[in-house]
């Protein structure tokens, strides 16, 4: 069985969880292959072999257009674009905002085909390469026990797929409850990892694989420069602060709520 961090001591890996360290793992070149490794996990039926990191601050196709930043986004060698984002505290809207930014991407190809049919190629007949969207989301989203859903367009009675171009997948890692000895797939691996590296003092049995064994190399603490040190505890004391503050929100809000009800129930008896 793993050790675990004893409460309160610090761990000797990473959190993956926190917005830098989440960039630092998946969004870096030197670490693409863990990146290209998840996700081939995540999408199988896709032959990953190699990508290209795209700028994660994308700009609207109007020079007013709101501008959208990622977590991390990128590209495979046939053209399809994945678009990758971690949300660690709970967004209300948050399937609304991976569809906004799936359309980035789209309009991004429509773009750059109409600029070739400009130059007097052929015409663009619409044909997209694929935009793909995986949200990690820290905390329970869909009223289920699943921790993975897929989202495609389809027709609403046969069930018949409109395109294979647009797909979403959200993987609420809050839900994931497996222990080591009960990980059986390469998901439970990864999702293992995301919700656990932190409180692990040594790499586990179970993740012996080359991909693992990296992913543990670069996540141990020691391994930091003094200027990635700094940043991933500025990261976690900000992650700590917001979380503080929601809860503090939600045990302000559970008081005044009581507070009223207790006023309601003295009024009635009066």
């Amino acid at each position: 069985m793993t050790e675990l961090v004893k409460v309160g001591s610090e761990g000797k890996y990473i959190d993956l969880m926190v917005d830098w360290s989440f960039k630092k793992i998946f969004g870096t070149e030197v670490n693409k292959d863990i990146l290209i490794e998840f996700l081939k996990v995540i999408f199988p039926q896709y032959a990953i072999s190699d990508i290209t990191y795209v700028p994660t601050e994308q700009l609207g196709i109007m020079e007013d257009d709101r501008k959208a930043i990622f977590d991390v986004l990128c590209r495979t060698e046939d053209g399809k674009t994945f678009l990758v984002e971690m949300q660690r505290g709970y967004q209300k809207h948050f399937f609304e905002r991976a569809l906004f930014y799936t359309s980035f991407p789209i309009m991004k190809q429509g773009k750059k085909a109409l600029a070739e049919e400009a130059k007097g190629n052929r015409p663009w007949d619409f044909s997209l390469d694929g935009v793909f969207f995986l949200g990690i989301l820290n905390f329970k989203y869909e009223d289920d026990e699943m921790t993975e859903h897929r989202y495609r367009l389809m027709e609403a009675t046969s069930k018949k797929l409109m395109t294979d171009k647009l797909e979403f997948v959200f993987v609420e890692v809050e839900k994931f409850d497996k222990g080591e000895d009960e990980l059986e797939t390469d998901l439970d691996k990864w999702l293992y990892l995301l919700k656990n590296m932190s409180n692990l003092l040594k790499r586990p049995e179970r993740l012996r694989d080359r991909i693992f064994t990296k992913l543990f190399d670069v996540a141990e603490l020691a391994q930091l420069d003094d200027e990635d040190r700094i940043n991933y505890i500025k990261a976690m004391n900000t992650e700590r602060g917001t979380y503080n503050q929601v809860e503090y929100a939600h045990e302000s809000g559970r008081e005044e709520g009581l507070k009223k009800g207790q006023k309601k129930g003295t009024k009635r008896d009066v």
